[in-house]
């Protein structure tokens, strides 16, 4: 007799986390109310008016702190002690990742109703796909099929313009802190799967890890985009100010970097190595999807590029494997993506 298909919530089990070295979570809140004073700022300097930018804050803020909450193994860990054994509770903590929408829509007047109904399907159906199987363990498919439904919708723009203001850039920054937070809390809080990873603290052995894999990828990368026309001779200078390089490189990693390491090293990664006990297949697969997703990058697909972003997978996902944990893959991310920007790409 086949089993009944049933909800099943396997955040159980999990370790206690040692308090030494945890990031507490008021740590995390000032985190996401400097992000956002800077964002405002930014904002300001681009020539967007204050009272709007004023009125947004309040959503930012929201999203950013759970974006950085999630970061703390303890809050992953107390909200999983939470709902464990209730898928309702579960869902319920979902649907808070609705507020920031409404937080940043509603004063902005650009609230929409298929906006926010598009926005609770795309919570809520990985979730569903994750919790109600018909077996007791998770197999490959839900997984995966979690992990396409969280990647997707933003990927091939599927999603409407949910956060339309201001209207030249449709908020599509935020798309990557929504994925993070619901990549973490359905892979990591609900899931429980383990080795993601996933902190925003480095140590020194992760600086140095990234160390070695730009000093692998960049030589290579240069000599192939120079030989392919992909990379021009010479560097843009002169380099701009300290505090404006500082500015794009903190938010290389925390729109760009966290969200794609998430992705396809954390979580992608990891599931295959898991599902196969092959590290260098998962390296392999992981890199090789990573290269195709740049393909949807520029106005008409680059192979160049694709080649390119395959190799840096490469490299992010040895980075991975090597620490154990994701911030060195995402710190190698950060520094490739910002030679590129203020050195190549000007």
């Amino acid at each position: 007799m086949k089993a009944a298909m049933v909800p099943v919530i396997v955040a159980a089990g999990r370790r206690p986390v040692s308090p030494a070295g945890e990031v507490r979570f008021g740590w995390c809140l000032l985190a996401a109310l400097l992000t956002t004073t800077a964002s405002v700022l930014a904002g300001s300097v681009r020539g967007l008016k204050t009272g709007e930018l004023l009125l947004a804050a309040p959503g930012i803020f929201l999203l950013l702190a759970g974006y950085f909450g999630l970061a703390s193994s303890g809050v992953r860990s107390a909200l999983a002690a939470w709902i464990r054994h209730s898928p309702f509770r579960a869902a319920l903590l979902l649907q808070a990742l609705a507020l920031p929408y409404l937080a940043y829509c509603v004063p902005l007047r650009c609230f929409s109703a298929a906006g926010l109904l598009a926005l609770l399907f795309y919570l809520n159906l990985p979730l569903w796909i994750l919790t109600f199987r018909t077996t007791g363990s998770h197999s490959p498919v839900t997984d995966f099929l979690a992990l396409l439904l969280i990647w997707l919708p933003v990927e091939l723009r599927w999603m409407p313009p949910l956060w339309s203001w201001p209207p030249e850039q449709n908020g599509r920054f935020l798309y990557g802190v929504l994925g993070v937070i619901l990549g973490l809390y359905l892979f990591d809080v609900v899931r429980a799967l383990p080795d993601i990873g996933f902190t925003l603290v480095p140590r020194k052995r992760d600086w140095i890890v990234a160390g070695w894999a730009l000093l692998l990828f960049v030589p290579v990368a240069l000599i192939l985009g120079g030989l392919s026309g992909f990379v021009g001779v010479g560097f843009h200078l002169p380099l701009p100010p300290a505090w404006n390089a500082l500015g794009r490189l903190l938010g290389i990693f925390l729109v760009t970097a966290v969200p794609e390491e998430l992705l396809f090293r954390g979580l992608l990664q990891n599931l295959v190595r898991h599902w196969t006990g092959r590290p260098i297949l998962a390296l392999a697969v992981s890199a090789s999807l990573f290269g195709l997703a740049h393909l949807n990058v520029g106005s008409r697909p680059d192979w160049r590029l694709a080649l390119l972003a395959t190799l840096a997978g490469l490299a992010y996902g040895g980075a991975y494997q090597a620490s154990g944990r994701l911030i060195a893959a995402m710190l190698a991310h950060t520094f490739v993506n910002g030679l590129w920007l203020l050195l190549l790409k000007g």
